[in-house]
């Protein structure tokens, strides 16, 4: 296949350029205990709860799972700075910026 520079471009074919969409798990009903003030205002305004909690989870989950994370690489990334002051960045020389 012959291609023109008008062509749109394509992505690299081993990079993902989108996220894929979250694969959902099936629905389980759950017993939520809330402040009556609160769920009745969220009603008023249409907010749909079990959605609004599901993505307040997966907010929570991610953030636990940085700290995570950040915390068992703690002394990888110490002492991958020490080795950067020390030696400096490799061909630190030929950057522009």
């Amino acid at each position: 296949m012959v291609r023109h520079l008008s062509d749109p471009p394509q992505p690299f074919r081993g990079v993902q350029t989108q996220s894929r969409p979250t694969k959902r798990g099936r629905k389980r009903a759950v017993n939520v205990s809330i402040d009556e003030e609160i769920l009745l205002q969220a009603k008023a305004r249409g907010i749909n709860l079990s959605q609004t909690l599901e993505d307040a989870l997966g907010a929570a989950l991610r953030e636990e799972r940085i700290r995570d994370f950040k915390e068992k690489n703690r002394e990888a990334v110490k002492s991958y700075n020490r080795f950067i002051e020390k030696y400096g960045l490799w061909g630190q020389e030929y950057r522009k910026w």
